[in-house]
């Protein structure tokens, strides 16, 4: 590996990330209002973004986030981290995966590169490709935003590596507490959000 203090510092953000991200979902799934959340959304989302600025710098460190360069793990903790900020973060680390991607897909980590397009695309208000977000709804229900050619999905997910669609499981909330995933595919809710709800999560991205 040719930045092992990078890969590890990647890692570390990351593992600070997830931990705080399950932590407020948990309370927000829990919520009976989220307005109530407000202020302790508005910490977190500086958290997230000082974060995303430290994953910005290390990228202009190590060039390329490839295999030989930091690893798949620190790989998918830079994609994860970009995810969770802003969309011009997101933007930036997405062009240089496709471009790793595009130049050897054997040292890439090309795994990453289907949640963040789907995620650029959502916020954008068009449909996905392939079918890696979801999104719940008021009563707290997950529905899957528009999949586009949604027939050939399991095909462009295997192209990159991506197991088939199913129904998602939410890491920040017990299994008891997570009614849908038992259910079929083919009972699953593929809709565009309402312009209240794409406000409602967009406002913390664009």
């Amino acid at each position: 590996m040719n930045y092992p203090t990078q890969a590890s510092e990647l890692i570390r953000l990351l593992k600070d990330d997830q931990t705080e991200w399950r932590e407020f979902a948990k309370v927000e799934f829990e919520a009976d209002y989220k307005s109530s959340l407000n202020q302790q959304r508005a910490e977190l989302r500086k958290r997230v973004h000082l974060r995303a600025q430290k994953t910005l710098r290390i990228l202009d460190e190590i060039g390329e986030p490839t295999l030989s360069n930091i690893g798949a793990d620190a790989a998918q903790a830079m994609s994860i981290l970009a995810l969770h900020d802003s969309l011009k973060s997101l933007r930036k680390v997405l062009s240089v995966f496709i471009l790793c991607y595009e130049k050897n897909r054997d040292t890439a980590y090309f795994q990453a590169i289907p949640s963040m397009t789907d995620w650029l695309l959502v916020l954008g208000r068009k449909p996905q490709q392939f079918g890696t977000i979801w999104l719940l709804d008021s009563n707290k229900e997950p529905y899957l935003p528009i999949v586009k050619d949604f027939a050939n999905v399991n095909e462009r997910r295997e192209q990159y590596g991506i197991g088939l669609l199913h129904w998602p499981k939410s890491l920040a909330i017990s299994e008891k507490k997570q009614p849908w995933l038992k259910r079929p595919l083919s009972e699953l809710i593929m809709r565009k959000p309402t312009d209240e709800e794409f406000r409602e999560f967009a406002q913390y991205y664009l």
